[in-house]
């Protein structure tokens, strides 16, 4: 944990976070309503890695998921917007 000052930035208050702690992009701040503590955090570049490298590979191929994908859906099991899709389709 590293403690900072704020400091004004035109009309925003501004806090300085060390280098290297963040990479370029976007950060979230989240603030506790009852305690008043403010968090600053970033989605891990590293996540943000895994799904490129995840989105350019060739799809998975599973048997019993490929099996459950191609079973005729049930009304019962269907929501209500399949359902409505349905009778919409029909008319």
């Amino acid at each position: 944990m590293v403690r900072t000052k704020t400091f004004r930035n035109g009309g925003s208050l501004a806090v300085r976070i060390p280098a290297g702690w963040v990479d370029d992009g976007e950060l979230t701040l989240s603030r506790n309503p009852v305690s008043g503590e403010i968090v600053i955090s970033q989605r891990s570049a590293r996540l943000k890695q895994l799904l490129l490298e995840l989105s350019e590979r060739d799809p998975i191929s599973d048997p019993v998921f490929d099996e459950a994908l191609a079973r005729p859906i049930e009304s019962d099991d269907q929501s209500v917007f399949e359902r409505q899709a349905g009778k919409d389709a029909a008319n």
